[in-house]
């Protein structure tokens, strides 16, 4: 991608890069759809082919699929799509979504404008099984890069992904979109579209056009609004990239055959995002090292400080797990969703009733902890305040919470979350202290709720 991200996020970038002041909290209601509020998601990805870089060359891959009759000769993945379902309900989800159209173009619904399609309807059991499981859906569709052969005539670059097919005017891979997208509304009923991804092109100006002419009410969002502040008054929510704990902010990718810039560091984005925006926003990233990387992260507790972290600053992410070709997800991965379940059925409450609180900076006014790599994040539940202390590294040991008398003056009752337990506040000194033992100290977030008590 290189250079090119710019023309994405052009001055959208530098506004969040260089932050803004503080401001109003947003007051959490139970009022709140689901995309409204904070909330973990997964989505299920056919994208991975071992041997094939994000960035492969099409013109082989498309040969690759074809028979001698250049008839799609598919091999794969085959959804499990029940095996997804049941996940997604272990791990406690409050959304799920499907790809059911990647960059290769391959359709994994029920479609009457191209034979580049699966035989069997997955898009149609995935929306099936969502509904029995109560469980909102929306589907992947990838706009902006489609190498169905199909399009051949009109593709400006055959040999690599990034080739942006509505660039330029082309009424008839327009007319398929519309035509797409009727089909998926009118035979599933989604609950909401996520569209790869954000760009200064005609996909994203006549998908935007679409939806709001013909299904205002299906839950609309693009991968890359977030960067791209004018989004946030066409879309429902927006949502963006995140693929580690911490690191810079951006940082570039050698794919092999070219160079992608990407958006990293979650601690970053989500406190960003937490000064920065009045709207629902989201942060998506791998279960596994990378996209193209399906094996398990170094430290698995880190896509659970992740989500961790996100949550706590008023944010959804959203978990990319990756499927193998017979459509079952990476063991590996399963193990790492269903720790992260076990993480978060716990204190789900306290995250879908909580909204982010806008002071400055990435740390509460006036709070801090004795020790180092100990990052905290103040919400508001309620009329309470949660404090999240994150374990940046999964230091055991014992910890203090140090808060200055001038911003949390009058706290009585502190209770340690989810177990709400009553803990004992040391006002006797210069500072109110809050002593936590080392069975207190979560290995990923210690939260502290202090009852009937708003940060100023």
């Amino acid at each position: 991608m290189g250079n090119k991200i710019h023309e994405i996020i052009g001055a959208g970038l530098i506004y969040i890069l260089i932050g803004a002041g503080c401001g109003g909290g947003n007051q959490p209601s139970d009022l709140r759809a689901w995309w409204q509020k904070p909330g973990l998601g997964i989505q299920y990805q056919i994208e991975y082919r071992p041997g094939m870089d994000w960035d492969r060359d099409y013109t082989l891959f498309n040969q690759s699929m074809m028979d001698p009759q250049g008839r799609l000769n598919f091999n794969g993945p085959f959804p499990q799509i029940d095996e997804w379902v049941k996940t997604s309900q272990r791990v406690g989800v409050d959304y799920h979504t499907m790809e059911i159209k990647w960059h290769d173009g391959i359709c994994y619904f029920n479609t009457e404008l191209t034979d580049w399609k699966t035989e069997t309807d997955y898009a149609g059991r995935f929306a099936e099984l969502s509904r029995e499981a109560d469980i909102p859906f929306m589907f992947y569709y990838s706009a902006i890069f489609d190498h169905n052969p199909q399009f051949d005539s009109i593709q400006p670059d055959p040999h690599q992904t990034f080739s942006v097919i509505l660039e330029t005017p082309q009424p008839q891979y327009e007319e398929y979109l519309r035509g797409q997208y009727r089909e998926i509304m009118e035979q599933y009923y989604p609950d909401g579209m996520w569209i790869d991804w954000w760009w200064a092109d005609g996909s994203t100006l006549l998908t935007l056009d679409f939806f709001k002419t013909y299904y205002p009410g299906v839950v609309l969002t693009f991968n890359g609004s977030n960067y791209v502040p004018a989004s946030s008054d066409q879309v429902y929510y927006t949502s963006g990239e995140a693929h580690g704990l911490e690191g810079p902010a951006i940082k570039t990718v050698d794919l092999g055959s070219r160079t992608m810039t990407v958006f990293e560091s979650a601690w970053y984005w989500a406190n960003s995002n937490r000064r920065l925006f009045d709207h629902p926003w989201e942060l998506v990233g791998p279960a596994g090292k990378w996209w193209q990387d399906p094996s398990a992260r170094d430290d698995l507790n880190e896509l659970v400080r992740m989500v961790a972290v996100v949550l706590a600053c008023g944010g959804k992410y959203v978990v990319g797990a990756t499927s193998q070709m017979d459509g079952s997800i990476y063991p590996n991965q399963v193990k790492q969703l269903e720790m992260l379940g076990d993480w978060y059925v716990p204190r789900k409450k306290l995250f879908l009733g909580s909204a982010a609180v806008k002071y400055g900076g990435d740390c509460p006014p006036g709070a801090g902890v004795d020790r180092d790599r100990f990052n905290i994040i103040a919400g508001r539940l309620e009329s309470d305040t949660l404090i999240h202390i994150i374990n940046m590294e999964g230091q055991t040991g014992s910890l203090i919470l140090e808060l200055e008398r001038d911003s949390w003056a009058g706290i009585n009752h502190v209770y340690l979350e989810p177990a709400h337990r009553k803990l004992k506040v040391d006002d006797s000194g210069s500072t109110i202290k809050i002593n936590l033992s080392p069975e207190d100290v979560d290995p990923v977030d210690t939260i502290i709720r202090i009852k009937d008590f708003s940060i100023s």
